[in-house]
């Protein structure tokens, strides 16, 4: 018997309002630029400290934060100064 997966919804359950879908969606672009920012912050220290491949992953996670930010409908943060 397959285990339930708590992340599919009862189709029957009835769906958000369009303020909750966009409540929820602006709370998922702010963490996702929050964590974009953080992930700057510490690939910039990695690259002090010599750790390149630290550095690397880091600026992946960025760009994925900030990719999903952006789908959500954030704005993405000018991190050139």
């Amino acid at each position: 018997m397959p285990r339930p997966d708590a992340s599919q919804k009862d189709f029957n359950e009835p769906r958000g309002t369009a303020a909750e879908t966009a409540k929820t969606h602006e709370e998922a672009a702010s963490i996702a630029s929050y964590i974009a920012d953080m992930s700057d912050e510490m690939a910039k220290l990695a690259s002090r400290c010599d750790m390149p491949m630290l550095c690397y992953f880091l600026n992946l996670a960025r760009a994925e934060a900030d990719m999903r930010a952006r789908e959500l409908g954030g704005y993405s943060i000018d991190r050139s100064a």
